[in-house]
């Protein structure tokens, strides 16, 4: 079996040219309270014209917390998918807040871990075929255990603590599918199996 050769950096579709792409114009179709919908009209290096949509979310952050050498996770009910799953600790970055304020915020309205210390470990896209929600993980160490204060219309069923081993078992064995949480999670247990 061949493959096809792939295209010279000055060709139209490689390199900077499909970099420098931008819409030449956007409708909001739909806009709501956690997103939006819009429709862009893009036209393409070889002067192709196409639309794409594309979910309006935002910036959250989520934070893998290590608490007195655990790794700390909560069960919640999430609509979306209308089961309740485990994750880290994760919402919404708020218009104009540092991604590390909404960590903090984040961290001790779903799990009432406050102080202690605070990594940035990576910034990813969830979904960017179709969504442009980027995520900020952080990783939280020495933080205390206190009461958490959920938002409304959250639903956070238990806040529970695993060893290291636990988690990786529970990875492995599909018990965490939550993508943005195995990222993280793999990320702190890589760090402790190379350091």
């Amino acid at each position: 079996m061949s493959f096809p050769d792939l295209p010279d950096d000055d060709h139209p579709l490689s390199g900077e040219a499909l970099r420098e792409q931008h819409p030449s114009s956007e409708m909001i179709v739909y806009g709501g309270k956690r997103i939006s919908l819009s429709v862009r009209s893009w036209t393409g290096p070889q002067g192709k014209t196409f639309r794409h949509e594309t979910v309006l979310f935002g910036e959250g952050v989520a934070i893998v917390p290590v608490v007195e050498g655990k790794i700390l996770l909560i069960r919640q009910y999430r609509p979306s998918v209308a089961s309740s799953i485990l994750e880290i600790p994760a919402g919404k970055v708020d218009p104009g807040e540092d991604i590390r304020q909404a960590a903090i915020r984040e961290l001790s309205e779903e799990t009432g871990v406050v102080g202690g210390k605070l990594e940035h470990l990576a910034s990813i896209w969830t979904t960017p075929g179709f969504c442009n929600e980027r995520i900020h993980l952080f990783l939280s160490t020495e933080g205390v255990l206190g009461k958490n204060h959920p938002d409304e219309g959250e639903t956070i069923e238990e806040i529970l603590l695993f060893s290291h081993d636990r988690i990786r078992q529970m990875i492995f064995n599909n018990e965490i599918s939550d993508a943005k949480s195995l990222i993280g999670l793999l990320m702190v247990l890589g760090r402790k199996s190379s350091g």
